[in-house]
């Protein structure tokens, strides 16, 4: 052969040049000319055999562990089935879910004294349904002539359930304007304000809800009619906003059964949600029933504290069909830092309407 023979004939490395392995394969398939003598070819298929005993051996012996060593074990598969837990060293965040229980409680306090007088009552208790207008309007350019009697505002409909939710103002307040100009009475006095109204079919009912950061926003209400509740039959959920500052936007949620035409709130008080932090508090883990997300702490003016806070960014929205509660979480519990949002859908289990586990797990800003 012409070519120059590579050095350890007896091995053929990967790592060396595709000629050089080349040269070593082909040398090897070669082999020398002549057999080798019958003594020798017997000799080395011994102690090939003995050979191969030897690392036999040696390789059951390193597979079984001793049982008397108890820092011994053995490793086994980890099973895809089963739910992944937090990596080893991590620990549980507290998740500070207080203000939640305010969701659909502010009209109780923040309405206060301003319900309607005893002749607004009059009216609204016996709206005649049938003369109401239907379909809503844009809050934000309404002309006068949208106000029924200078008192209802359609904000709100469905056409498939025949729902019409209506802001309820005192007619006094409504300026003494032609009918195409708008009254303007957004972001105004609260005493102008009384509640809605809620009309389905023929029949028509006052609740006294507040909706002042609608007025503030001059923004409309949500409006879903679906069977929340698995009985057959179609509810009515609204969402009003009622809170809004630095860091901070709330809405509510309430739930109409128009068989009955009462109002239920749903307890929002428990978030199925838990969190884990890394041991060098750099990074979060968001985990609630099959969604899962990091968070990358660093991003944090201070370092973390330990503690998330939710409630003061609440939003409801309508997503194929149903309706979700996104909730923003505050790292810095300074309704300051929100890093990290969830979507909740609303379910309803025991009687009652609350969160069920999240469908969405990301960053707070999203498209």
């Amino acid at each position: 052969m012409n070519e120059k023979m590579p050095r350890t004939p007896f091995s053929t490395p990967l790592s060396g040049s595709a000629r050089e392995t080349e040269i070593r394969i082909r040398n090897i398939m070669s082999g020398p000319k002549r057999r080798p003598p019958l003594p020798f070819l017997l000799l080395m298929f011994s102690i090939c055999i003995f050979c191969g005993n030897i690392v036999s051996c040696q390789m059951a012996e390193a597979e079984v562990p001793d049982s008397g060593d108890s820092s011994a074990s053995v490793s086994a598969p980890p099973d895809a089935s089963a739910p992944e837990g937090p990596p080893e060293g991590w620990t549980p965040v507290e998740l500070d879910a207080g203000l939640m229980k305010y969701v659909g409680q502010t009209g109780d306090w923040f309405y206060e004294d301003y319900f309607p007088t005893e002749q607004e009552m009059a009216l609204l208790e016996n709206l005649p349904a049938d003369e109401l207008p239907r379909e809503a309007v844009e809050v934000y350019s309404a002309p006068r002539r949208d106000y029924w009697r200078d008192t209802l505002l359609p904000v709100a409909y469905d056409e498939g359930t025949d729902v019409t939710v209506y802001f309820v103002v005192d007619p006094d307040s409504v300026p003494d304007v032609e009918t195409l100009v708008s009254p303007i009475l957004w972001g105004g006095d609260l005493d102008q304000r009384r509640g809605i109204v809620l009309r389905h079919g023929d029949r028509a009912e006052y609740f006294h809800l507040c909706w002042d950061g609608n007025a503030h926003f001059a923004s409309n209400p949500t409006l879903l009619a679906d069977d929340l509740d698995g009985d057959g039959q179609p509810e009515a959920a609204l969402v009003l906003t009622d809170g809004w500052g630095t860091g901070v936007y709330a809405q509510s949620l309430y739930i109409f059964d128009l068989d009955t035409m009462t109002c239920a709130v749903p307890d929002l008080s428990e978030v199925p949600l838990e969190i884990t932090a890394s041991p060098d508090g750099t990074t979060a883990r968001l985990v609630s029933g099959e969604q899962e997300w990091t968070v990358d702490l660093t991003q944090l003016a201070e370092p973390f504290k330990g503690t998330v806070e939710a409630g003061n960014q609440v939003r409801f929205l309508k997503q194929d069909g149903r309706l979700v509660c996104d909730l923003g979480l505050d790292f810095s519990c300074m309704t300051l830092e929100y890093l990290a949002s969830a979507h909740f859908p609303i379910i309803y289990e025991d009687g009652g309407y609350k969160l069920g586990p999240a469908v969405w797990l990301g960053d707070i800003l999203y498209e």
